[in-house]
């Protein structure tokens, strides 16, 4: 059986929906990440926050892991995913950055291991389209992509581009989408 992994893809209006659904999981049995569009050095706070607040762990990047561990990640920077055997490099990377921290560079990063996971690429709310691209090539291999729908989005860019082009396989309600992540225990 692969291990589960989920991405979780936000920008305006996600904190709050963020902090949510991370306290919302009262356990976990596989490894969600997190990029959540945020200045810089506003990021240490509500990672620390989230830290505080939740009953699951969470740790930030830049870290190295298994990626079948039950955690959070969340980016503290720009990050891409680099394999070394068993285990993944979350590195900070903001050469190509045009969001902090950037959801396509995350996402395009995994593309070359995703074959090795049961997947779930998740866009909420935000302006614009970034992450759209990146769960666009997840999804070719066979990530399950997940769009907020728009009466939950406080600002309907990012889930609404997913759905207009295509790239979501579903698009739910935030409610709905934290069952979906209940369900995908």
């Amino acid at each position: 059986m692969k291990p589960k992994l989920v991405f979780i893809g936000a920008s305006t209006g996600g904190p709050s929906l963020i902090k949510e659904l991370v306290l919302s999981l009262k356990s976990l049995s596989y490894t969600i990440v997190i990029a959540q569009h945020m200045k810089e050095e506003v990021i240490p706070f509500f990672i620390d926050d989230l830290k505080e607040s939740a009953s699951v762990r969470v740790v930030s990047t830049p870290i190295t892991v298994t990626l079948n561990e039950a955690e959070v990640i969340v980016c503290s920077k720009s990050s891409k995913i680099i394999r070394d055997g068993s285990l993944f490099r979350f590195e900070t990377d903001t050469s190509k950055q045009i969001y902090t921290p950037d959801i396509n560079q995350l996402f395009n990063s995994f593309v070359p291991y995703a074959d090795s996971f049961d997947m779930k690429a998740i866009i909420l709310t935000g302006i614009g389209c970034d992450g759209v691209d990146g769960a666009k090539n997840l999804k070719q291999h066979f990530c399950k992509v997940v769009a907020q729908d728009e009466k939950s989005s406080p600002v309907y860019g990012m889930p609404k581009y997913a759905y207009e082009t295509g790239v979501a396989d579903e698009v739910k309600s935030f409610e709905e989408i934290i069952q979906c992540l209940e369900r995908f225990c």
